[in-house]
């Protein structure tokens, strides 16, 4: 059967913190520096971190990865991710999409907004409870309204992250936590516009985010119940990190490949984010809320078959 590449589900994440320069040849994605060259089949690859600002790319290698729907991250001088390579004109139907997106119910829109909303407390609250802390968030869960019109998600917000790392912490605060967070949502963001634009979806245009000045709006609003997943990796595995190192970068990057749970069912976080895209899909195609639940399990990483 031959590869699908508009929805490639590949699991290998590249991380090339040190100068290297990409190419492919025979179907194959060739990362090489000065001590070795690897080779990995670009049917089995699922993204590109180039962090190093000396690395290079050709045009070719490009163009190859955007037709296996592989998406490449590029860093800015402090190496962190400031720009995402994404396919273009990969769906057949893209007019279709555009017309299920602007069509969609305005009630549907919040509905499924609050449904997203509550899947993000309630993921809270399971890193709370796996960080040896208490149900706090579960009563704020029933209390969100359609579109959270009374912004439960801020208030449980304000109190997650001060329970999760300390009454001083503030959100907005330049320091190696909010560095590590930051990052590793950054990720989450750009998968998330991958699979978005994969389905011919427009990213712009969002059920909630509705800021004129961001590309991704629709990615923002979805992504919203995976960012619990940094937020965990960063209370239990960096408590005594002083700085967003190379090798730390690396860990985060590693989260897409966390198991967590989609319904009954495990995937890892990256497939997880295709689900959920094909789930909105569904969502807006039958004007009712199609979404399943997606539960954060720990940080265990899923093994492919």
């Amino acid at each position: 059967m031959p590869h699908d590449r508009r929805f490639n589900l590949g699991y290998i994440n590249i991380f090339a913190s040190s100068k290297a320069h990409v190419s492919v040849k025979n179907e194959q994605l060739v990362l090489t520096n000065e001590q070795k060259q690897i080779d990995y089949p670009l049917a089995d690859v699922s993204s590109v971190m180039l962090e190093n600002r000396e690395s290079s790319i050709s045009i070719y290698a490009l163009s190859k990865l955007a037709t296996y729907n592989i998406l490449v991250f590029i860093c800015d001088e402090t190496h962190l991710p400031n720009g995402v390579v994404l396919p273009y004109n990969s769906y057949y139907q893209t007019l279709t999409q555009y017309n299920l997106q602007m069509k969609m119910p305005k009630p549907l829109q919040k509905q499924l907004w609050q449904a997203l909303v509550k899947n993000k407390i309630a993921n809270q609250n399971q890193v709370l409870n796996l960080c040896g802390g208490y149900d706090e968030l579960k009563p704020l869960i029933g209390a969100v309204l359609s579109d959270d019109s009374t912004n439960v998600e801020a208030k449980a917000s304000l109190v997650y992250f001060k329970a999760l790392f300390g009454n001083q912490f503030v959100r907005r605060d330049d320091n190696v936590i909010n560095a590590c967070l930051n990052y590793g949502y950054a990720i989450i963001r750009g998968f998330m516009a991958r699979s978005i634009t994969a389905h011919g979806l427009l990213p712009f245009l969002g059920i909630h985010h509705a800021n004129q000045l961001n590309n991704f709006n629709l990615a923002d609003d979805l992504m919203e119940v995976f960012r619990p997943v940094v937020d965990l990796f960063v209370k239990q595995k960096l408590s005594a990190v002083i700085e967003l190192t190379p090798a730390v970068k690396a860990e985060l990057y590693n989260l897409m490949n966390v198991e967590v749970s989609v319904g009954r069912a495990r995937y890892s976080l990256d497939y997880a984010i295709e689900l959920l895209v094909q789930n909105f899909i569904k969502s807006a195609k039958e004007k009712s809320n199609c979404l399943m639940p997606i539960t954060l399990q720990g940080l265990e990483i899923h093994q492919y078959e």
